[in-house]
């Protein structure tokens, strides 16, 4: 897939000016203004925006732990949740919050932005300021039963002239844009939970950021993959892979590989693994065999919602990815590192 210069604009006259990769971020992300079909029909403004689902999620990665937290704005319905895990001893601390319409916000562009979830002990605040190179987000939640305080501040070093990230806007079922923007950078700052702090530096600490608008069709399915690491050389390596209801899938995926910030796109892959028991190994290959991954889960975050119209089945595994990938300047690299990876049903 070619990177290829930034449109002005997402959208125009109500639809995409283009789909592809892009080479810096939009500096107008208006995809809201996007007018969406159904059987046919082109539908009014509103009941577009209203099937726009938003979210950010924030994965860090240090060497004894994985940090993860998401604001998520589907309109009729707001969530976030934020998880700690110790790799040490596999213990797993976890929140999350429901919220009806408008307790959400998630920027309009990462340029500089805020999101904001602040709902019932519960605070997540990431501001977006790209054009200093960061983004920065702070957590503060209460105890719950015998689930402990989080308290977190995380400084994201996304230095343009160091990394590329993936900025993609590609089509999925139904004729409906989605847009995601992906990266894999150096990350620092301190999480204290239950009272224990750790605090980590930029040498050790990885984040991978997931920001998405889309117009998800009503049944939505996909697996994701991601991990990263740093090799013998001090190189940041990290993989995104998945796999869903996008339409022109071969043609415009978000399967990339990052080393040392230089991107690298690894062809579409075929997630093998036991959907009735998550928990065993798992193989995902790609299409030329760019990426041969072997994925050894040791626990899982999961979820079940069913509440009438809208459904949510969804599964993360977090493990040991080991396997091989090869860069656009054929290159292949070990891969031994940690992640997670997804398997998620939807109706909403």
């Amino acid at each position: 897939m070619e990177i290829t210069p930034t449109p002005a604009n997402m959208v125009e006259d109500g639809r995409i000016v283009e789909f592809g990769a892009f080479r810096d971020p939009f500096r107008s992300v208006n995809i809201s203004e996007a007018r969406i079909e159904v059987a046919g029909r082109t539908m009014p403004k509103a009941y577009s925006k209203l099937r726009l689902k938003e979210w950010q999620h924030f994965g860090i990665i240090g060497h004894d732990f994985y940090f993860g937290f998401a604001i998520v704005d589907a309109k009729y319905l707001c969530n976030s949740f934020c998880y700690f895990l110790d790799r040490r001893t596999g213990a797993m601390v976890e929140h999350d919050r429901l919220a009806p319409p408008g307790i959400a916000k998630v920027a309009r562009d990462i340029w500089r932005g805020e999101c904001g979830f602040d709902f019932t002990g519960y605070s997540i605040c990431i501001e977006n300021r790209l054009d200093e190179g960061l983004h920065l987000a702070k957590v503060d939640i209460k105890g719950k039963g015998d689930r402990p305080v989080i308290q977190a501040e995380v400084e994201v070093i996304e230095d343009l002239s160091k990394v590329q990230p993936l900025e993609l806007i590609c089509l999925l079922n139904g004729n409906r844009p989605a847009y995601t923007h992906k990266v894999a950078c150096p990350a620092r700052g301190e999480i204290s939970v239950g009272g224990t702090t750790r605090s980590f530096g930029e040498d050790d600490g990885i984040a991978l950021l997931d920001i998405q608008k889309t117009f998800f069709p009503y049944r939505s399915y996909w697996n994701w993959a991601t991990c990263a690491g740093y090799d013998d050389g001090g190189r940041l390596v990290a993989i995104n892979l998945s796999r869903g209801i996008n339409l022109r899938e071969r043609e415009l995926n978000d399967c990339c590989l990052w080393v040392d910030g230089k991107l690298s796109f690894v062809g579409l892959p075929e997630f093998r693994f036991n959907k009735d028991d998550v928990l065993k190994p798992w193989h995902i290959e790609t299409e030329g065999g760019l990426c041969i991954l072997d994925f050894e889960p040791v626990g899982e975050r999961w979820g079940k919602v069913n509440a009438l119209l809208i459904m949510s089945d969804f599964h993360q595994p977090y493990g040991t990815f080991r396997g091989t990938a090869i860069d656009s300047d054929g290159v292949t690299r070990d891969i031994d590192y940690f992640g997670v990876t997804e398997h998620h049903l939807a109706r909403y």
